[in-house]
């Protein structure tokens, strides 16, 4: 029995429409839909008029003319032409198999949607707000500062997180059989700082059985590397603002869920709260996605490159990436991701003070790449989630989940093989004079 009202009518159609074995949909239809039509105008607008007085009526109860999204026609809080562009866009590369099986079998009934926000962080915050209420309880892995900084905040309103490690699924299994109260589980994988990877079949099959939803954040992955929807997933998550943008040039974020979730519970929170894009971010993120596939191939191969060649390195302590046969989860990865993506992680022997040397001379501006947060971009950037993106997690579990003083992450960009690994030899050799 699920503590959702959506749920079970949800798995019904999951494992009708959802669930496949083929693991990804094909490079060139994934280039076909991120390619598009051509890119939207820009529809710099606030409020729509209606046709008449009956037409906004039926917009505010939701119904309008095929094709479009009512909510879309009214004020740019609820919805705007362009954004509504991108919504179609990113449904279709997560989830066109769906779509094209739910037409097969003639279902009348929508079955799935999508709402892009303001941010990722506006993404989840909206999703775990419709989903939660006081007394309730979470899972969550090994995730982004933030996000780990928003579950703990949770508290003061009566909401706890577990906090546990998803890449062990029975740590997962026991809380949900020792605890009714979980109303959701969370998890990233590849996860944020240290590219461990959770087992998407494997916790999808014990949160369906308990009527939990699987909440997965595939930013790191993208729909180009990763579908969680094909793996047992309820709802996906991304930020935008990284690989799909790709030029770290706007902020966005993106759910795709249930219909019955996202037009009865969760729009009504975005609605209220407002996380909105501007029509110019989400023409942006629309010309992002026309080469998304591109970019994520590039980085991915230029990554495994670099990460084999620094596990070699007489410097490097561990590298940290999935597509590396010494990686923890290699297998899992070849299972549910088609490439290791473009993310690395570092330790270097010595610890801190090296790894901050070394990161100190990508902050310089004769060095390509950058000292910055963020990743996916066409720019490399190196970072220090110690004292960065990760500041916000306590001590002792930033330490359990690996995210040591010497951890530095490298988010792969354009550059080259041979011009980062010059740069980054260069880099080494400084950190240890």
């Amino acid at each position: 029995m699920s503590r959702h009202s959506w749920f079970a009518n949800w798995v019904d159609r999951k494992m009708k429409y959802a669930l496949t074995p083929e693991k990804f949909m094909s490079a060139d239809r994934f280039a076909s839909i991120g390619v598009g039509i051509g890119l939207p105008n820009i529809v710099q607008k606030s409020t729509f008029s209606f046709r008449n007085v009956k037409d906004g009526a039926d917009r505010f109860l939701g119904v309008s003319k095929s094709g479009e999204r009512p909510f879309a026609r009214i004020y740019t809080r609820l919805g705007n032409p362009t954004t509504e562009y991108l919504e179609k866009a990113l449904f279709q590369l997560d989830c066109q198999h769906i779509i094209d099986s739910a037409l097969a079998a003639d279902e009348r009934k929508p079955t799935i949607a999508t709402l892009v926000c303001s941010s990722g962080m506006s993404a989840i915050a909206c999703t775990t707000m419709a989903l939660v209420k006081s007394g309730d309880e979470i899972i969550c892995g090994s995730v982004y500062g933030c996000t780990d900084s928003f579950f703990r905040t949770l508290e003061k309103f009566q909401v706890k997180t577990h906090f546990v490690d998803t890449t062990r699924v029975e740590n997962v299994k026991n809380l949900l059989e020792q605890n009714p109260k979980i109303a959701m589980v969370f998890l990233e994988t590849p996860d944020n700082p240290t590219l461990r990877l959770s087992d998407i079949e494997a916790i999808a099959t014990l949160t369906q059985s308990h009527g939990v939803p699987l909440i997965v954040d595939n930013t790191f992955a993208t729909p180009y590397l990763q579908q969680p929807f094909r793996l047992g997933a309820d709802i996906v998550i991304q930020s935008l603002t990284k690989y799909v943008n790709g030029h770290s040039t706007s902020v966005a974020g993106v759910v795709i869920g249930p219909w019955e979730f996202m037009s009865e519970h969760l729009f009504h929170i975005y609605k209220d709260f407002g996380p909105t894009p501007s029509p110019f971010d989400s023409w942006l993120n629309a010309q992002g996605l026309q080469t998304l596939h591109l970019r994520v191939e590039r980085a991915s191969a230029t990554a495994f490159d670099l990460a084999s060649r620094l596990e070699k390195h007489e410097r490097v302590e561990r590298v940290y990436y999935p597509a590396l046969p010494s990686h923890p989860d290699h297998e899992l990865m070849k299972k549910q991701m088609r490439l290791g993506g473009g993310i690395i992680a570092l330790e270097l022997k010595d610890g801190y003070e090296p790894a901050r040397r070394l990161m100190d001379y990508f902050a310089g501006y004769t060095t390509p790449g950058e000292l910055a947060v963020s990743l996916g971009s066409a720019v490399t950037y190196f970072q220090h989630p110690a004292s960065m993106t990760h500041s916000g997690v306590p001590e002792e579990d930033r330490l359990k989940r690996g995210i040591t003083q010497g951890l530095v992450r490298i988010s792969v960009g354009l550059e080259g093989v041979e011009t980062m690994w010059n740069a980054i030899e260069e880099g080494l050799r400084q950190a240890y004079i």
